[in-house]
């Protein structure tokens, strides 16, 4: 490829040196190739500027940098490598997000769910999330929540070619700040809720909300925002975005939904608004499911789908791997493993769980080291309050201490029956002891994640697994 077609869009200081055709395109100085044009960009911990030796040495004939060099090959200087990386990378592979209907779905908690329910809505689709990324024929293990701009670009062109005509894109706070997914065209843009996540990285509630608000300021006028208005932070998304906006939610909105059953069965739901009217029912469980039901649900009608597409879409979706995954046991409990890891997402599953279940709910959590200690507490406070019995254990500890972090949990939690375990396993094992029939046993916080991550190595561990050998034993 020319490397003019390639800079197209791209915001550009100065070009030095000339080159004909490029073969690739990365930022890593390891893949490339004869012929490649690498990306040195910054980041927390490495910057790409210190491999632009290795790069020219394994062959690279173009470099994108941030700063002025002295190199014999061509090289692009840019305000923003990796803004100026995104576009090139959507350039190479033909820009495929403008010939495609694409979906990103963002916010604290439901994204996960909520891009599931949309993906087999639409059955000419790719969908990109926390737990992976797949097509209705293939899928490969997610790396992040959303990946990096080389893949995303790659795999939306595979796409494209094999005839999906639809993506839904998980998009996280940390690929909205690092600009992953910069030069992806939007169609619609999906606001589920906001509470307090990632401090570690954003450092306050403020600029977490400013930094996802970026996502709804860059959709083009012509787009289309859909707004949970249940949310008390929905105002400020509205206001920060100049694409057409229409809401939902079960208290107001242009859409509104209205709960008719919710068991551990079923959960129905009569949707209404814009002129359309049509029942939902769905296995997913929860109040909270709920409203990333309503979520995708209020995207397929601006979109035009008919009902029985809508409908069949969303009863296909029958469980999610660590969202509110009902584990199957031989004891006339229930016991549920999911992801939440926020204090907002464990008062909304415990709560969910309370309304479904009228004996007691058994949880089991802790919290991720090297991560956000404020929740912490607040994380302690939720559980001891709204449980009958928390058993506080170790999350992903990483480099930090496990009983530092529980004693940080230990800090909000209230009067109770409350259990200090500190192995997780031991952890779960005491919960399944505690039940007796009819209790609910809720393991909450690593939902899909099969290891643990303690002082830099992640040892195989799975919550479903560890269910599964007490019942063994």
């Amino acid at each position: 490829m020319k490397l003019d077609d390639l800079l197209k869009g791209v915001d550009i200081v100065k070009s030095e040196g000339e080159v004909n055709d490029i073969t690739g395109v990365t930022d890593d100085s390891r893949e490339v190739e004869h012929g490649y044009l690498f990306a040195a960009l910054r980041g927390e911990v490495e910057d790409g500027h210190k491999f632009i030796k290795e790069a020219i040495g394994n062959g690279a004939v173009a470099l994108i940098v941030e700063e002025d060099i002295s190199v014999d090959i061509a090289n692009i200087k840019v305000p923003n490598s990796r803004k100026a990386f995104a576009q090139v990378v959507s350039n190479f592979y033909g820009n495929p997000s403008e010939k495609m209907k694409i979906i990103g779905v963002t916010g604290t908690d439901g994204k996960t769910t909520t891009a599931f329910l949309l993906s087999s809505i639409y059955l000419d689709s790719i969908c990109f999330s926390t737990i992976k990324y797949f097509t209705p024929d293939s899928e490969m293990k997610a790396i992040n929540t959303t990946p990096s701009p080389l893949i995303l670009q790659r795999e939306l062109h595979n796409a494209l070619n094999k005839g999906f005509k639809t993506a839904v894109i998980e998009v996280s706070s940390h690929a909205i700040a690092q600009d992953r997914i910069f030069s992806i065209d939007f169609d619609y843009g999906v606001f589920t809720n906001i509470s307090r996540d990632h401090l570690d990285y954003h450092k306050t509630f403020e600029s977490y909300r400013e930094v996802k608000s970026r996502f709804f300021k860059a959709l083009h006028r012509d787009k289309m925002a859909l707004i949970n208005v249940d949310d008390q932070d929905a105002p400020y998304f509205i206001k920060n975005t100049d694409s057409k906006v229409i809401t939902y939610g079960f208290r107001k909105g242009n859409i509104q939904g209205h709960i008719i059953e919710n068991t551990f069965e079923n959960l129905v739901l009569s949707i209404e608004g814009v002129g359309r009217s049509l029942e939902v029912r769905s296995s997913l469980i929860g109040t909270y499911n709920a409203y990333n039901i309503l979520a995708a649900t209020s995207v397929a009608i601006m979109d035009g789908l008919e009902d029985t597409r809508i409908i069949e879409g969303i009863w296909d979706v029958h469980s999610l791997p660590g969202r509110t995954e009902k584990i199957n046991v031989p004891r006339p409990i229930s016991v549920i493993v999911d992801y939440a890891h926020t204090p907002e997402a464990l008062s909304n599953v415990i709560s969910s769980l309370k309304e479904l279940n009228q004996n007691k709910v058994i949880t089991v959590f802790g919290a991720g080291g090297e991560r956000d200690k404020g929740k912490r507490a607040i994380m302690g406070m939720v559980s001891s309050k709204l449980s009958n019995i928390a058993i506080v254990t170790s999350d992903n500890p990483r480099s930090e201490d496990p009983e530092g972090i529980i004693d940080d949990i230990f800090d909000g939690i209230e009067d109770g029956e409350v259990y200090r375990i500190s192995d997780r396993k031991k952890a779960i094992f005491k919960a399944l002891d505690l039940a007796r029939e009819g209790d609910l046993v809720l393991i909450a916080g690593k939902g899909h994640e099969e290891y643990q991550e303690i002082m830099g190595k992640k040892i195989p561990f799975s919550d479903r697994e560890c269910v599964k050998e007490y019942f063994e034993r």
